[in-house]
Formats: C-alpha cells, structure tokens, sequence
C-alpha cells in the first residue's frame, strides 16, 4: 500500500463526533513539514458512538475541511484515517505450541473466545508481539459495520482510505520520537472532548486498552451546574484554574478533584492488571498525556500524586518541523490524533 499512499507527502484525517481535522505532512530533505490543516466543527446527531449516522451531512464537513486549509491545497486524494476508539477492540492471546500449525485458524479459534463480538461481524488484524515468540500474539478487531460505514462515506467523498488504524497506534506515533525508541513500558491517558482513553505502550506495540467514562466536556458541565453559569464560562474556568489549589480559593479543582481521582484509580488497576497478565514484575513508572484535556493547569501535578508515576506532557509535533505553517499553540494537542495519521506512511 505505500506506493499508492505515497512516502514523502500524507494527510491524516480525524474523525470524532465534535471536530473533523485534516493535518497535512511533507518530507523534505529528510525531514517532515506541516504544509496544511483544517478544522471543521461537527453538529450533534452526525455521529453517535463512533458510528456516522448522518453520511450526507458528514461529506459535506469533508469536503469544507478540504477546501478551507490552512497552508497548501491537498495533493493527493488518499488519506489515512482512525476508527472510533470505542468501538475497536485489543487483546493479547496465547497460543499453545503453535508450531505446526494453521496460524490463522489457532488465531481465528482464539480470539472468539476473547473479543466482544461474532468473529463474523469483525475484520481482524494480528501481530506477534516478539517475532521470537509464536505463543503470544496481539490481535485488533473492529465491527465490519463501522468500517463499511467510514469506507462509504470516504468513498463518497472521492478519498481513497490507505488505512484505517486504532487509535491508541496513531497516537503512539505522533507523540514519541522516531529518533529516540523507548527502552521500558509506558502508559498513555488520552484525555478527548467526548471520551477518554488509556493504553500502554511496550516494545513498539499497544498491549491493552481501555476506554474510561470521562471526557473533558463532563468537567465543564460540572463546573456550570455548580457555579450556575454558561458552558462557555464553565470552559473558561477550567481552562484557566483548572486542578490549581491556590487560585480562586482552590474551588475549581474541589470541583474537578473527585472525577480526577477516579481516572488516577484506573490508571493503578491498569498497572496492576499489565504486571499480573503480561510476564513483568515491573510496575509501569511513567504517564503520558495527549488529547485536548491534557492541557488543564496542574493536572500533571495532581496525576503524579495520585498514581506516584513521572507524568509528563506530550508534544504531538515532537517528529515534526514547523516552517511556515504553523498550528495555533492551544489547539496542537487537540490536532494529535490527526498528525498521528499525517505520520503513518513518512517514517520509513
């Protein structure tokens, strides 16, 4: 597939149910540019739990996305694009002595026993986790409904899907650096407007994931109930207080505090489930964040506390060189998922 998704130029497309963003990447002399994004906001019924169940209203924010860049026009009609995080599904299966054996089929025969759904209403990819280990393989699968429907609505919109990732993979690659690989587990909390994720990261592939009852809107809508005002000044407030105890009286973050110790009681069942199922003894030491949410003032801090890991912020632009276009400083962690995507066919 990459000739036909072209090495040196790729857009990445980001579908969810408040924003559809298009980033466009370039190499150039060995190193990748940003030459054009867009932004289009997405009216509530065009999507309902991750499925597109308005296909004409969702071409028509397709093609203004693509005619209204920011940077060069687009040059290529193939692009690559996430499936919805709550409906794809990872897990990593054991396979005794399979050597000798169908592969495919001990998969296939595995994985029903595994994944939430009929194995014939699924596609299913599959990995081996070390190349050196038959026994243990990672398989994604996702609904052929939901796939059909984004293939129709792409096809319609005359693009031409390279791919269709899970979105744990594609945020993987936009925020650590190709040049620096790293050498121990880690664990990522992508905190979106709607939803959020969690997943690890280990030896180049997402080992487990799940998605949490959280989103970032659902704090705003705490924040506004409390306080009696406006979504808009709820935003406002946790945009600027957020988790700062010294500000305000701290009455922001008892507000938020309860829902954020409820993420950081997750993210230890996490740690305690990977050491219990994947073979270590090592707890997981550091926290990446990503997504929209992440950038909530002292929520770091806060994190560290509570789940007494190295919680560090992300930079989704961390492979990529800023020219003359550039992404406005307080949207780029919501723009991650999407350069994520740009990336997928320029790291070779």
């Amino acid at each position: 597939m990459i000739p036909l998704c072209m090495k040196n130029n790729s857009f990445g497309l980001d579908i969810s149910e408040r924003a559809f963003r298009l980033v466009q990447l370039k190499k150039i002399n060995k190193k990748i540019k940003l030459v054009s994004f867009s932004y289009q906001a997405v009216p509530k019924g065009v999507l309902k739990e991750g499925k597109i169940v308005d296909s004409k209203k969702a071409e028509v924010i397709i093609d203004k996305l693509i005619n209204n860049v920011t940077g060069q026009k687009l040059i290529s009609k193939v692009t690559n694009v996430c499936l919805p995080e709550q409906k794809t599904f990872i897990k990593l299966i054991n396979l005794d002595y399979p050597e000798g054996k169908n592969i495919l089929e001990e998969i296939v025969q595995e994985a029903k026993k595994h994944i939430p759904y009929s194995i014939n209403e699924v596609y299913l990819d599959w990995q081996y986790i070390d190349p050196r280990d038959k026994t243990q393989v990672l398989i994604g699968v996702c609904p052929k409904e939901i796939v059909d429907n984004y293939q129709e609505v792409l096809t319609n919109s005359d693009l031409v899907p390279c791919s269709l990732e899970i979105e744990a993979v594609t945020l993987a690659r936009s925020i650590f650096s190709f040049k620096e690989k790293l050498t121990e587990p880690v664990m990522v909390l992508d905190l979106g407007a709607r939803r959020t994720g969690l997943f690890i990261y280990a030896h180049n592939v997402i080992p487990f994931t799940i998605s949490l009852s959280f989103s970032s809107d659902g704090l705003t809508e705490i924040i506004r109930k409390q306080l009696k005002i406006t979504s808009k000044e709820a935003e406002k407030v946790k945009r600027s207080l957020g988790l700062n105890s010294s500000k305000a009286e701290g009455y922001s973050e008892k507000l938020i505090a309860p829902e954020i110790k409820k993420i950081a009681k997750k993210i230890r069942e996490a740690n305690y489930f990977y050491q219990e199922h994947f073979k270590t003894q090592k707890s997981i030491k550091k926290l990446y964040l990503t997504g929209g949410g992440s950038q909530m003032p002292n929520l770091d801090t806060f994190l560290t506390k509570e789940t007494k890991m190295k919680v560090h912020l992300t930079n989704p632009l961390t492979n990529v060189s800023l020219d003359k276009v550039k992404l406005p400083e307080n949207q780029v962690a919501s723009y991650a998922t999407a350069i994520g995507l740009a990336l997928r066919n320029l790291n070779t």
